[in-house]
């Protein structure tokens, strides 16, 4: 296995409902854990409610100088069950893609349905709190686009007014379907 010898992001899989417990872990053995979340207003019979969720359901992500020791270490961390891995080890998380999770941390509201996106289109928050977000359209339905965040295991599903939006570039097969 090889392993960077750079502080990088790493994503860990965690077991179900142990995103807290897990974080506290890590955290007391001095590793900068980042669970991300965003909030959702919930109903309930007499009030709304505004809840904080994981965006990423049993997944952490952790920053460090990784090696076999320490590898080790966070593996015997209560609650995780493995470090995301390819082939040649595991895998880092560029820092970019951190910053957009970043950016979706602050967002409440609802998702949007426009004709003029579609699967495969790549495209960037232009304003509000996750203004400089990009992303690929994984899909859309109704109301709800979900956008493909590269380097991490899952999707991210966002809530934007579409006037927030603007396509970067349109995915080329689309463009040969549309252009006959």
């Amino acid at each position: 296995m090889q392993y960077d010898n750079h502080e990088n992001w790493y994503v860990l899989r965690i077991r179900s409902r142990f995103d807290q417990l897990s974080e506290k872990s890590l955290k007391n053995k001095r590793f900068e854990v980042f669970n991300p979340t965003y909030h959702e207003w919930s109903r309930r019979k007499d009030r709304k409610k505004l809840l904080k969720k994981s965006i990423f359901k049993e997944y952490l992500f952790l920053r460090t100088t990784l090696t076999a020791e320490i590898h080790l270490e966070i593996l015997k961390s209560y609650g995780v069950m493995q470090l995301l891995q390819n082939r040649c080890g595991p895998v880092p998380v560029p820092a970019s893609q951190i910053a957009n999770i970043r950016r979706l941390e602050n967002h409440v509201g609802r998702c949007f349905h426009d004709p003029q996106f579609a699967r495969g289109d790549w495209v960037r928050i232009r304003e509000g709190v996750m203004e400089g977000l990009t992303g690929q359209i994984d899909w859309i339905r109704k109301n709800l686009i979900r956008i493909t965040v590269n380097g991490i295991a899952g999707s991210v599903a966002v809530e934007v007014d579409p006037r927030q939006v603007e396509l970067l570039r349109k995915d080329p097969i689309y463009r040969v379907v549309t252009s006959h």
